[in-house]
């Protein structure tokens, strides 16, 4: 589904070096680092937010490194969420669809079939500034999966909420999963990986430490990340 190869990203002085991914259809997989350890570098890459130096990316067999954002069939929901203040939720959730050009009927449909499948049907005349933040979240979440990405793309998401909140995100996070979903989720948060992760790959310092099941690092963990995973 999803091949991130030896890829190298350079941000100031600091460097993603061979940065390798390899996420499955259907999988839910979480790259799990510290600040600043190249994590939300590596996602941007595959928006095509930010340019990698070296190194290719692909989906479903097709080398996107060099697509626009639009083309690559990989959807983003980014760590501040990015709502437009001054749009209604509907307009913000069909955002990216008129971006598209597709046609009002079609956009009507797509953003009403999305907001009730995320329970938000209710806020789409609202604006994100009345909204709480679980309901920012939701939204912000339909507004990436209306483009119906192949691939969703997570930078630390539920970083801003608090405990009761992140349990109702992670309950539709794995909702979303069993429905299908591909998923690649970057975080610093292990307890959010014990409970979603299918497989992870560790970074720290741009390089990826160790990748596969959480059974499997544990066999050898090489860091306190690593370490403090639950079978």
């Amino acid at each position: 589904m999803l091949y991130v190869n030896d890829l190298t990203i350079r941000a100031g002085d600091f460097r993603v070096n061979g940065a390798t991914i390899h996420v499955q259809e259907g999988e839910y997989f979480f790259l799990l680092g510290g600040s600043g350890s190249g994590k939300s570098l590596i996602l941007e890459a595959i928006a095509g937010i930010r340019s990698a130096d070296s190194g290719t990316i692909g989906i479903d067999g097709h080398d996107i490194s060099h697509e626009p954002m639009h083309r690559r069939h990989a959807g983003m929901v980014f760590q501040s969420l990015a709502l437009f203040p001054h749009k209604t939720v509907f307009e913000n959730i069909a955002f990216p669809l008129r971006v598209r050009k597709t046609a009002l009927q079609e956009t009507k449909a797509a953003v009403e079939e999305i907001a009730e499948r995320l329970l938000i049907t209710g806020l789409l005349e609202r604006r994100p500034g009345t909204l709480s933040g679980g309901e920012h979240q939701r939204v912000a979440l339909a507004r990436t999966l209306v483009m119906k990405p192949k691939v969703l793309l997570l930078d630390e998401p539920l970083s801003s909420l608090d405990v009761l909140l992140r349990e109702e995100m992670l309950t539709l996070l794995g909702d979303l999963h069993r429905a299908g979903q591909t998923i690649l989720h970057v975080t610093h948060d292990y307890h959010v990986v014990n409970k979603l992760a299918d497989r992870i790959a560790i970074i720290e310092g741009g390089r990826i430490l160790q990748n596969g099941t959480i059974k499997e690092i544990k066999q050898n963990p090489v860091c306190e990340l690593a370490r403090k995973l639950k079978v």
